[in-house]
């Protein structure tokens, strides 16, 4: 996929700005603070109408409005158009046509119905400092990070994932009622509640196994992946081992009805400990990945620079799945990641975008042409499109083509 204008209007620190990028590496340089990664994170909002940086659309609004707009055109490989617009007006009080927050997505022109239908359209991966928080930090962000690469290649797949948290968010509130009418000895009720509660159990375990399936499936390929990335990064000295963690009694060549007939059961053995709690305990909302190299577990027992390395060969999957499945790379979008990387890792993450277009944030220009230099791509002889680079200088959200770096 090649991006070939971005619109911004009243995003982050840009009241109205247009950038004409190019094929091969788009430079965006300048002082910290100034708009870099604004420009990033607009372009990997049209992936999946979401911030890599923030949950809270209202965070994206230029301070003094009440609305943000992102847009890009882009061209596919095989020369097709394509166009994502993404339009966010908050609430406003007083005002009786915004009383409440709305998002407006197009494609094409045409307005989506549902943010599912987004999926797949459009496809970026971003390398960022944040990337770190998928070993760092707590289950939350590797379920964000397999949901949104499943959800690039599978669109059905964020379906339902969304089906799953309404039809999560009915049970937990009947299991509060349920506490409440225990409590108040509300017997008469018990009869009924239990039959409706098989009712949430069948719908929650249905989509939980169609989840669950898809999640192993690709969880089998990241770990595949990801091994062969880092045993790179480390000379062949460390391995990284990725396994799906999900409901007991699950296991990974289990079809889609025999986990389907699992989590029922487990449903309904928990069922008054989830009553006592007022939640659902297990489930694909608490699964996890678990990473180790060598069977050590990478978050415990991994030397910064081994983390660093395990969420670097994460996010390599997640760019060669992509690639794999949709037959064409994805944009690129490092975030003052070369800085970042010793020598080693640099080389390692050249050699897997040398096909695509790239767009790259830095606070010095030259060095990052210097750490990006084509060098001989072992798929592919020289990485051509590393050699075409195209200059902008971001100065307090404005933005300015530069023909060549004096």
């Amino acid at each position: 996929m090649i991006v070939r204008r971005i619109e911004l209007q009243d995003f982050r620190n840009y009241k109205q700005q247009t950038i004409a990028p190019e094929t091969g590496v788009n430079v965006f340089y300048g002082d910290n603070a100034q708009g870099k990664t604004n420009i990033l994170e607009a372009i990997y909002l049209c992936t999946c109408a979401r911030s890599h940086r923030t949950a809270r659309d209202h965070e994206l609004i230029l301070h003094g409005s009440s609305q943000y707009r992102v847009a890009i055109d882009f061209n596919y490989f095989n020369g097709s158009e394509g166009s994502i617009e993404i339009e966010y007006l908050d609430a406003v009080a007083g005002d009786p046509h915004r009383t409440r927050s709305q998002r407006i997505v197009r494609h094409n022109g045409i307005k989506l119905d549902r943010i599912a239908d987004l999926m797949g359209l459009f496809h970026a991966v971003i390398f960022a400092p944040e990337d770190l928080q998928l070993v760092k930090e707590g289950p939350a962000a590797r379920r964000r990070f397999l949901d949104l690469l499943i959800s690039q290649v599978r669109p059905s797949y964020f379906s339902d994932i969304q089906q799953y948290a309404r039809y999560l968010m009915q049970r937990n509130r009947f299991l509060k009622k349920m506490r409440d009418d225990r409590l108040e000895g509300k017997i008469s009720q018990e009869k009924q509640n239990n039959l409706q509660m098989e009712v949430w159990n069948q719908m929650l375990a249905e989509k939980a196994a169609a989840i669950i399936e898809q999640r192993m499936i690709y969880v089998q390929r990241i770990n595949e992946i990801a091994a062969q990335s880092h045993s790179a990064l480390s000379s062949g000295k460390e391995k990284l081992n990725v396994k799906y963690k999900t409901v007991s009694g699950i296991r990974p060549n289990f079809s889609s009805e025999e986990i389907f007939t699992v989590f029922s059961n487990k449903l309904k053995s928990m069922v008054n400990e989830d009553i006592e709690r007022g939640a659902t305990g297990q489930g694909p909302h608490r699964d996890d990945l678990d990473l180790d190299l060598d069977g050590d577990h990478v978050k415990l027992f991994a030397s910064q620079g081994q983390q660093r390395s395990a969420a670097l060969s994460l996010k390599l999957a997640e760019l060669a799945i992509i690639r794999q499945d949709t037959g064409e790379p994805p944009v690129l979008l490092l975030d003052d990641v070369m800085s970042e990387l010793d020598e080693n890792r640099r080389q390692r993450l050249l050699e897997n975008i040398h096909d695509a277009q790239v767009f790259v944030t830095c606070t010095d220009a030259r060095q990052v042409v210097h750490d990006m230099k084509p060098k001989p791509c072992p798929s592919s002889g020289d990485c051509d499109i590393l050699s075409k680079f195209n200059f902008f200088s971001v100065n307090q959200g404005q933005v300015q083509s530069v023909d060549y770096l004096s």
